[in-house]
């Protein structure tokens, strides 16, 4: 019995190329198991804190990144905690004329990391 050759011309070579795709070496050589992740992880950072001091008020914001959700942030006043700014980026927060004040935003994620942002302003006088 005789066995015959086909040659095919490079045109049907490359549809058959297009068809049945090689796969990448970076495939090929890999290890055996799970691939390993690439991505870059961030983590939680403070980006900016002001309190801007105002005639009997403070405005106050807090900017942050590389948090994972659900992000928390919770203000406090003179060490007491004031849950009617919670989750606010910006506050207004009233004050007495001459007094200093100690601000904190403290900001945490879904996986613990927490920031914080501390101030301790002084009141202007004036009218509001």
């Amino acid at each position: 019995m005789r066995t015959s050759y086909r040659l095919l011309p490079p045109a049907v070579l490359s549809i058959g190329l297009l068809l049945c795709p090689v796969a990448p070496a970076s495939a090929a050589t890999t290890t055996a198991g799970p691939a390993r992740a690439t991505a870059t992880v961030m983590a939680l950072t403070l980006d900016e804190g002001s309190c801007e001091p105002l005639a009997r008020r403070f405005l106050c914001s807090v900017s942050y990144s590389g948090a994972i959700a659900p992000v928390a942030i919770r203000w406090f006043v003179d060490g007491g905690h004031v849950p009617a700014y919670d989750n606010r980026s910006f506050v207004g927060i009233g004050c007495q004329p001459t007094v200093r004040y100690d601000i904190r935003a403290v900001i945490s994620d879904a996986t613990g990391a927490s920031v914080e942002y501390r101030t301790t302003p002084v009141c202007r006088s004036g009218n509001p």
